[in-house]
């Protein structure tokens, strides 16, 4: 029996889909490394969950998708590597003492972290085809890649990163832009 154009237009494209899925699963695999790390460094095991479940989907979701999307995506990955090592590092450290008293470095390592991958991910945004979709879906999925280190004192640390990656964004913003050749 022979199939159609349409049948045959139809098959393709599922084919496509198919590889296109099966290819960003196959990126976002290695992703899912970052929660269990986390997990194995003392991040609370449903903070591991929660977020690296979000991380791994918005990165195969945006591999599935592709172009602008794609390399948004990337750009707040490597962003979120700041906060997710800089959390964990200070967890290794523990607790500063000082003549004023003792504190734990988790919350201002967080909102150091939110501020660098704020300003990582306004530097890719302003040399993005797509300006504001890579701010948006960056500064989101740097939230969830260093949520997984900062979840290390609860939402004190997902807020500290949050607020040092929105200022950091917004005070990117009124820095002017370069000029384009």
């Amino acid at each position: 029996m022979a199939l159609t154009e349409a049948q045959l237009k139809d098959a393709a494209r599922g084919a496509y889909e198919r590889s296109r899925a099966v290819r960003a699963l196959a990126v976002a695999a290695p992703v899912a490394v970052l929660p269990l790390v986390s997990f194995l460094l003392g991040t609370s095991p449903a903070s591991a969950a929660l977020l690296g479940g979000a991380l791994v989907t918005a990165v195969a979701l945006g591999v599935w998708r592709g172009g602008a999307v794609a390399l948004s995506n990337a750009a707040g990955l490597k962003a979120g590597l700041v906060p997710l090592l800089f959390a964990h590092g200070a967890k290794a450290f523990g607790h500063v003492c000082t003549p004023a008293g003792c504190t734990t470095l988790c919350v201002p390592a967080c909102a150091a972290g939110g501020v660098l991958a704020g300003a990582l991910v306004e530097w890719w945004a302003r040399r993005s085809p797509r300006p504001h979709l890579t701010r948006a879906l960056g500064a989101g999925v740097a939230v969830l890649t260093g949520g997984l280190g900062c979840a290390c004192v609860g939402y004190a640390g997902l807020l500290a990163l949050l607020v040092g990656l929105v200022l950091s964004m917004g005070a990117g913003r009124l820095v002017p832009a370069p000029e384009r050749s």
